[in-house]
């Protein structure tokens, strides 16, 4: 006879097997044919691996296979994975580099990205989801609670996609990573006072237990960290390798910031991002940084994540009549509060209305925060299975739909111009950060979608 902690060790790895490559790999792969990201691909793996497929067909083997000591096991390698993957989204990141008034527009168009649908949303949810509340969980917790989901952002999903079409390092792609993490960062804010007037009953204990200690964890995090860095990183960039001392030193640091994070209630997803948008700017540095790290995070880390949610829809037990009404009319709330946001915002700044339209269908792919959002709720008792269920479905729906809504507007050939503009922005970066680009793309001025093309092609 195998020992307790043997056995679980055999079932998680049964487990993961099960997740990376019979559901993630398979799901993952078919995405792309269907016209869809990987992410989603992935998403969908981990639904199908809970009670709504795996469950129902199989439902012995799937409570053998994930049994509860299982799905603690999971929790944590998935977390701890989602706290690398945000760590390489900070370190990759860069300032849209606007100027002038320009500059500001990340921020505003987060701060009514999180305004509009959170008041849509809570309105809708008295209006026709109460019915979900449950009975311990007062009104105001519970409206907020589904108010500021549907107004989340997913910042690694919008990351993810953007890296998958080597938009990262352009200005669409700048200006839509800003204005997400902004976005994120006050819905976890939203989180923690939510999560404190369901515990404790108070919004000011929130106030000073979470966002005023988030506030000087992070300014202190950014003004440490490029003196600890800097003269490591100029020296990896120069050998061309990150050494195991500097890449012990920064996991390290990685999961001090998730730890420290997760302690003051802003959760280790944020840690990890402040780690890696703290660290020093150096050129090169964040494509050995990708090099070492990515694939593993990616291929690894977050499937598990996926499938730890999908453990927990039940779309066949949670979805009847009543609940089918409710999800259509939170999917088009979230949908047009969304798009409303973005297109106030971004048509106030001139944009285009093909960009216009491409960055709502972005801000709109809720995929991997809402998940982690709504765990958080399920695991506090604010939502049941049902409002769980819906919002998950919700999150599937709003990430596949915006890659079609994307490229409705960017085509190839204007991805293409948007980067030339970015390179021409900053001519001193090494080639080797243009991932993705083809030889012959011209370099063009500053610039958005239109003119950028209409340079390219003439």
């Amino acid at each position: 006879m195998h020992s307790a902690s043997m056995q679980l060790l055999m079932f998680a790895t049964a487990a993961i097997i099960i997740i990376i490559i019979i559901a993630a790999q398979i799901c993952g792969h078919m995405a792309p044919k269907l016209g869809q990201p990987v992410v989603v691909g992935e998403m969908v793996a981990g639904v199908l691996l809970g009670p709504s497929a795996l469950g129902y067909a199989l439902p012995e083997f799937s409570a053998f296979i994930f049994n509860a000591e299982v799905k603690k096991t999971l929790y944590v390698i998935a977390m701890s994975g989602l706290g690398l993957y945000m760590f390489l989204v900070g370190a990759e990141h860069e300032s849209s580099g606007q100027k002038g008034r320009r500059r500001y527009l990340p921020i505003i168009l987060s701060i009514l990205g999180i305004v509009l649908p959170t008041a849509m949303g809570s309105a809708a949810t008295i209006a026709i989801a109460q019915q979900f509340k449950p009975g311990n969980v007062g009104m105001d917790v519970y409206v907020l609670f589904v108010g500021v989901g549907l107004s989340v952002t997913a910042f690694p999903m919008l990351a993810r996609f953007l890296q998958e079409r080597n938009m990262m390092k352009t200005m669409f792609g700048a200006t839509a990573i800003e204005a997400a993490a902004i976005d994120d960062a006050m819905a976890w804010c939203g989180l923690a006072l939510i999560s404190a007037m369901a515990v404790h009953g108070s919004m000011v204990v929130a106030l000073y237990q979470t966002v005023i200690p988030a506030i000087f964890f992070a300014a202190g995090v950014f003004w440490l960290l490029p003196k600890i860095f800097r003269r490591a990183f100029d020296k990896a960039v120069a050998s061309g390798t990150i050494s195991d001392k500097l890449l012990g030193g920064l996991l390290i640091t990685v999961f001090v910031c998730s730890l420290i994070s997760d302690y003051i209630g802003i959760y280790s997803v944020f840690g990890g991002f402040i780690a890696g948008a703290a660290l020093p700017k150096v050129p090169g540095f964040s494509k050995l940084l990708q090099d070492r790290l990515l694939q593993t995070v990616k291929c690894l880390f977050l499937p598990v994540f996926f499938a730890y949610s999908g453990l927990n829809t039940d779309v066949f037990g949670s979805f009847n009549s009543q609940t089918l009404w409710v999800f259509g009319v939170l999917l088009g709330v979230a949908v047009v509060s969304k798009a409303l946001s973005a297109v106030t915002v971004l048509r106030a700044y001139r944009w285009s209305w093909g960009e216009t339209v491409a960055m709502a269908g972005l801000m709109n792919a809720r995929g991997l925060m809402i998940l982690v959002y709504i765990n958080i709720g399920l695991a506090l008792g604010i939502i049941h299975t049902e409002m769980f269920s819906i919002m998950v479905m919700i999150a599937i729906m709003t990430t596949a739909l915006a890659k079609p809504i994307y490229r409705i507007y960017f085509s190839d050939s204007r991805e293409a111009a948007q980067r030339a503009a970015w390179r021409r922005q900053a001519p001193t970066a090494p080639a080797s950060t243009d991932v993705g680009t083809k030889e012959g793309d011209a370099l063009l001025p500053p610039g958005f979608g239109d003119e950028g093309a209409a340079i390219a092609k003439g």
